[in-house]
């Protein structure tokens, strides 16, 4: 079977040629792929950001689908390049953190968590039910090798391998880990739940790690940056400061009507957030 549709997730914007270098080496070899951008607008070498924003992107996609992530600060390092096959699709990035939501919620990836700081780097096991590989093979590259895009050299040319049906065991030999970084699920002591901002989005508004499922018919007031915003709001136009509403994502965000959270709160990601429940 043939997978042709590939997405790709980059941190190279649209002022370059970047993204058409590598959308033209997947067509050169399968001009029948298609290919959808999820995003190039991805904070320059913000592995976290990435992550966030393929790690909620994919799921909208056929779990046939073949997604390229490249933000790479450790390009032409020892860092490996790495292909990992899930029940959810195939994914193909540096193996740096950027994954790291393909596999979140497995009993691996928590048991690696125990006890580490938000966003350290972790190795974390493949569940049993994904499979991972060091993208070794180099007949599937572009060469010459460029040792700064290996987007476009590396990763792109084994996509569309992939996408003709390339399987994955030809890509190179099996990997037993990647590496993550430390997201900690929802931390509930008492009637206080701690959490961290992991995403800005383009509106200022603070996606936590709180799940949103965790407020559910509960009175609650939500600490940030010394400011305390009481209750969860239903829409973003409810009030006319800070609020705090369950965003897209299921998670606690923090916004502000017609304004930016994060230029009221001078936030960033990894500011701790705390709810208290009533």
């Amino acid at each position: 079977m043939t997978l042709s549709l590939v997405t790709l997730t980059t941190d190279f914007g649209t002022r370059d040629s970047y993204v058409a270098e590598m959308k033209g080496v997947v067509l050169q070899i399968n001009p029948g792929a298609n290919l959808v951008d999820i995003s190039h607008g991805i904070d320059p070498q913000s592995v976290i950001q990435g992550a966030f924003v393929l790690g909620h992107a994919y799921h909208s996609f056929s779990k046939s689908a073949i997604h390229v992530a490249v933000v790479d600060p450790g390009v032409g390092t020892s860092r490996r390049a790495a292909l990992l096959v899930t029940p959810d699709g195939f994914f193909l990035a540096p193996d740096n953190g950027l994954l790291t939501y393909t596999f979140r919620d497995s009993p691996e990836y928590r048991a690696a968590a125990q006890g580490r700081r938000f966003l350290e780097p972790m190795d974390v096991p493949i569940p049993p039910d994904c499979a991972a590989y060091n993208l070794s093979n180099e007949s599937l590259w572009k060469t010459p090798l460029s040792d700064t895009f290996h987007g476009r050299d590396i990763f792109a040319p084994v996509a569309a391998h992939l996408s003709l049906g390339t399987t994955p065991e030809e890509v190179g030999e099996p990997l037993r880990s990647l590496v993550c970084l430390c997201i900690p699920h929802t931390q509930r002591k008492g009637d206080t739940l701690t959490g961290h901002v992991v995403h800005i989005d383009g509106f200022g508004n603070l996606v936590t790690t709180i799940d949103g499922k965790a407020l559910a018919q509960s009175m609650v007031e939500v600490l940030i940056k010394s400011r305390r915003i009481q209750g969860v709001s239903g829409a973003y136009a409810e009030s006319a400061g800070l609020l705090a509403i369950v965003g897209s994502h299921g998670n606690l965000e923090i916004a502000v009507k017609d304004g930016s959270a994060a230029l009221e709160l001078n936030a960033k990601v990894g500011d701790e957030v705390v709810v208290e429940l009533a």
